[in-house]
């Protein structure tokens, strides 16, 4: 099951956020720039998920190639037009295919797991404040209300050498993705959104929520959110199996379960 929701929030004049769901492939970007370049620069690197999925199918859908070729064609537009130059954007796509998770991901957008009483951020924030918490220079508090909290050190229109972060994890039947840009995260705490989430078996219904709350609490960014839950019919047997061993160690040596 799937959900999705964006939203230009309250202070915004238009939507730079783009999304992309289809059977088991979800992303969310985030543009930035000048005159409605952000929006371009989202729209495109989305347009291209869409058509290496289409072109590719979900088996043979390469995360880091499709996103290499967004990047490229997000410079090349901002090359043709001035009123484009200097735009970009953040991307983060999963796939979920054969009882795996996989994860690409360039910029600030965020996606995560949920299991079980488990929340787990699954990407790093390519920014000076991230960069800055991963270090340990800076506090959670003080990143709240750090001055270059919304300033990117890594997005697709930047340079041609993009250092693309991916990653795997197995499923659960159960399991929860959600994917969502830096207005959701910036407004809403994790375990606010871990519990709106769990509260909810519709994840339409969740999203369209997850962004009321974000609203409510100034709505300063678009918000966009793409939640996907697994069932057991979308893990086959062997893999659950070998997750159900996986989780079974993890539990014996740490006390429970962890994605």
């Amino acid at each position: 099951m799937v959900g999705f929701a964006t939203d230009v929030g309250l202070v915004r004049d238009r939507n730079e956020d783009a999304y992309f769901a289809a059977s088991g492939c979800y992303a969310v970007a985030d543009g930035m720039g000048g005159h409605k370049a952000g929006e371009v620069a989202s729209e495109i690197a989305i347009e291209v998920v869409a058509l290496e999925y289409g072109e590719r199918g979900l088996v043979d859908f390469d995360i880091a190639s499709c996103i290499d070729k967004a990047n490229r064609r997000v410079i090349q537009a901002s090359r043709n037009l001035d009123e484009l130059e200097g735009m970009g954007t953040t991307l983060t796509v999963v796939t979920l295919c054969n009882g795996v998770l996989r994860v690409g991901h360039v910029g600030d957008s965020r996606a995560y797991l949920l299991r079980a009483d488990s929340f787990v951020q699954l990407t790093d924030d390519h920014s000076v404040v991230g960069e800055l918490l991963r270090s340990g220079l800076l506090s959670p508090e003080e990143a709240e209300c750090h001055p270059q909290r919304h300033a990117i050190t890594r997005a697709l229109g930047f340079s041609e050498n993009l250092d693309i972060d991916t990653g795997e994890h197995q499923l659960m039947p159960g399991d929860a993705v959600l994917l969502c840009t830096d207005g959701l995260h910036d407004t809403v705490a994790d375990d606010e959104i871990a519990q709106m989430v769990s509260m909810s078996n519709d994840p339409g219904e969740a999203c369209t929520e997850l962004v009321r709350l974000a609203r409510a609490r100034g709505g300063h960014d678009n918000i966009t959110v793409v939640l996907v839950r697994t069932e057991e019919s979308d893990i086959p047997s062997s893999s659950l199996s070998a997750s159900e061993a996986i989780e079974g160690s993890q539990a014996s040596d740490s006390g429970g379960p962890r994605p």
